[in-house]
């Protein structure tokens, strides 16, 4: 249980809704920054006890690339520029600065590897377990350095999924502290309360 303005809360969108209404700006903020962290960031930490394992890999690479488009749902629509989808808006203002580079696509098209970790990654392991034009690699100890980079037989990038974990992680604590400076009467602010609200009244499937 987590107590966030003076209430008790398990983090679960279903078990809170009754209550979730009544949390303010802030405690909104606070609720979902502990749900991503308690039900993303700490399972997938769990991953890194086997780096070896390139299957685990491969399913954390889908998890996080859910939670950035989660996220990105909550940052903001296409006020924040119309040239990009959602998830690549997040992920050119939270995360490294690379992935604003470009590589070839599968039609030979330069995208940058936003593009490519949406479209090959992100989309294709969401729906098919598979990476579709590109791969994973392990970094080892050289932090960011090679994070991401294009695939050695010329295919689309190639991505260290540890360090796109940490780049996550990082931008999770960014956007929130963002979002909490910019207030809810910003433009940041009013597009997580749409979101936030969005979900919170929902009465179809469950969240």
């Amino acid at each position: 249980m987590f107590e966030i303005d003076g209430e008790k809360f398990r983090l679960f969108w279903d078990m809170d809704r009754p209550k979730l209404a009544r949390l303010s700006f802030s405690g909104r903020a606070e609720w979902l920054r502990l749900r991503t962290v308690e039900n993303l960031l700490k399972p997938l930490d769990v991953l890194r006890k086997a780096e070896g394992e390139a299957l685990v890999w491969l399913a954390g690479t889908e998890l996080i690339c859910a939670g950035i488009h989660s996220l990105a749902g909550f940052f903001g629509n296409g006020q924040h520029g119309r040239l990009a989808s959602q998830f690549c808006r997040f992920v050119h203002t939270f995360m490294h600065g690379d992935f604003a580079k470009t590589e070839k696509n599968i039609q030979g098209e330069l995208w940058t590897y936003c593009q490519h970790l949406e479209t090959y990654f992100r989309n294709p392991l969401d729906h098919g377990f598979a990476i579709e034009w590109g791969g994973i690699w392990n970094d080892g100890e050289n932090g960011m350095v090679g994070y991401l980079r294009p695939c050695n037989d010329g295919k689309g990038i190639a991505i260290d999924p540890k360090m796109l974990l940490e780049d996550f992680r990082q931008a999770v604590n960014a956007y929130f502290q963002k979002l909490l400076n910019e207030g809810e009467n910003s433009l940041m602010g009013e597009n997580f309360q749409r979101r936030f609200n969005a979900i919170l009244n929902y009465q179809g499937k469950k969240y």
